[in-house]
């Protein structure tokens, strides 16, 4: 009854003396992923706090939520869990199943800062030109900045859809859908503030064809 218990916990304590190595080097590779994310995450929040993003992005200057730490944070867990799959690799731990997803997940990362790098860069010139815009005395000054600012934001959502895989046509389809609503509220307000004066311009020249 007592040996194979014995044999048991003599197995066990084996398979844990040739494992041990492969626990050890786990455990200095997540060290070493929690120190190097949080200093590279320290200076991605410095530099982008010094190039002022969120001074750039908001209107009030303001911002409630800050990009420097959004963008940050995000750094910073991509490196926890590119260290983490190599910890659970087949090398490692012996985990290629679990390593493998942790990749993925780490692989699609960089395309979510890319295409939010992109949005973001579009949105900056889009305000910026927007507010240049407003500065201008001309009567319609400000409607032409609305229109290139939401254009050059389109522009840039369109060009940051296919980096996350999701087809811009979906966009393009929403954006013709709008355009389409824009369009007619613009010729229904236009017919009904011009009546009047198509009216009087029509009784003109019914009177000068009369005459």
């Amino acid at each position: 009854m007592v040996a194979p218990i014995v044999n048991v916990l003599g197995e066990l304590g084996t398979q844990t003396v040739v494992y041990m190595p492969n626990i050890i080097s786990a455990i200095i590779l997540l060290v070493i992923g929690l120190v190097v994310g949080k200093i590279v995450g320290r200076v991605v929040k410095e530099v982008l706090t010094r190039i002022k993003l969120d001074y750039y992005v908001t209107e009030t200057h303001k911002p409630v939520i800050s990009l420097s730490d959004i963008f940050a944070l995000i750094v910073r867990w991509w490196i926890y869990l590119a260290f983490v799959a190599a910890a659970l690799s087949r090398e490692v731990l012996g985990i290629p199943s679990l390593a493998e997803w942790m990749g993925e997940i780490t692989g699609f990362i960089p395309n979510v800062i890319g295409a939010a790098v992109i949005v973001i860069v579009g949105y900056v010139i889009g305000e910026y030109i927007r507010a240049q815009m407003k500065k201008m005395k001309e009567i319609y000054a400000s409607l032409v900045g609305k229109i290139l600012y939401f254009f050059i934001l389109y522009v840039a959502v369109a060009l940051a859809l296919p980096i996350l895989g999701i087809p811009a046509t979906l966009v393009n389809n929403i954006l013709l859908v709008v355009i389409g609503a824009l369009g007619l509220g613009v010729a229904i307000a236009l017919g009904l503030g011009l009546k009047d004066a198509v009216s009087e311009v029509s009784k003109k020249y019914v009177r000068k064809f009369r005459i």
